[in-house]
């Protein structure tokens, strides 16, 4: 197994962060062009080139199949940016004016159902493996990624998110300060994810791809705040 050296840690840490502050810086910034209908269509073309980005500069070790697992869920979680997932009973809070659910309120249904078919489907595949060396670390590396390619479109959410923060309530204020505590949170851990990385060696530049695990992650904290927010009537 390969690892990143004591010696080389600091300078990967240095560039991974800078990747993921410009991921941050270019998600956010594609809030701000204009669109003609509601429709999130500059952030769903953001949330899927980091997610294309990922899966290219892959942080863990693992197969091609792996990373087209990866792709498969991540492209499904941002077509149900799009498409509504069928549901009976709707809260009131999250209906729109024209009758439909909102989309955070829809996608949130459907990541759930894609987190539940993404743990079933790693752990069988492991189970169906004939040799299992290293099967905690690749049942581990599965979900970690598969869980950070559904929440990454969450981020599709952020224009909705913005004018609802936009009205300058207690609420908003305190969800923008959990938010950046999070995100922090997340970018110290990644810190300690790259000095304890390893990475298949045939991947050029995989700390990319661990820079970019935290701002992925953080698209389930935009969409929850989203829900949250929508449902206190903001």
């Amino acid at each position: 197994m390969t690892e990143i050296t004591q010696e080389n840690w600091k300078h990967k840490a240095l560039g991974m962060l800078l990747t993921q502050f410009t991921a941050y810086v270019l998600l956010i910034a594609a809030t701000a062009i204009p669109t003609r209908s509601m429709f999130p269509a500059i952030p769903l073309i953001m949330a899927a080139l980091v997610l294309g980005e990922f899966v290219l500069f892959w942080p863990f070790r693992g197969s091609t199949l792996d990373r087209a697992v990866t792709i498969a869920f991540g492209v499904v979680s941002l077509i149900f940016v799009a498409v509504p997932f069928p549901s009976d009973e709707i809260p009131p809070e999250q209906i729109s004016k024209n009758g439909d659910a909102y989309p955070w309120y829809s996608w949130a249904l459907a990541a759930g159902l894609l987190l539940v078919v993404l743990v079933i489907f790693s752990f069988a595949r492991q189970m169906a493996r004939e040799n299992r060396s290293h099967l905690i670390r690749a049942l581990s590396h599965a979900v970690t990624s598969g869980v950070a390619a559904i929440a990454v479109a969450g981020w599709c959410f952020l224009p909705a998110l913005g004018s609802m923060l936009l009205k300058g309530t207690t609420e908003g204020t305190i969800t923008v300060i959990v938010l950046v505590i999070l995100a922090l949170a997340l970018a110290v851990a990644s810190t300690l994810w790259v000095r304890d990385a390893d990475p298949d060696p045939a991947i050029r530049h995989p700390w990319i791809g661990t820079g970019l695990l935290p701002v992925m992650f953080m698209g389930v904290t935009i969409a929850a705040a989203t829900l949250i927010l929508s449902r206190l009537g903001m």
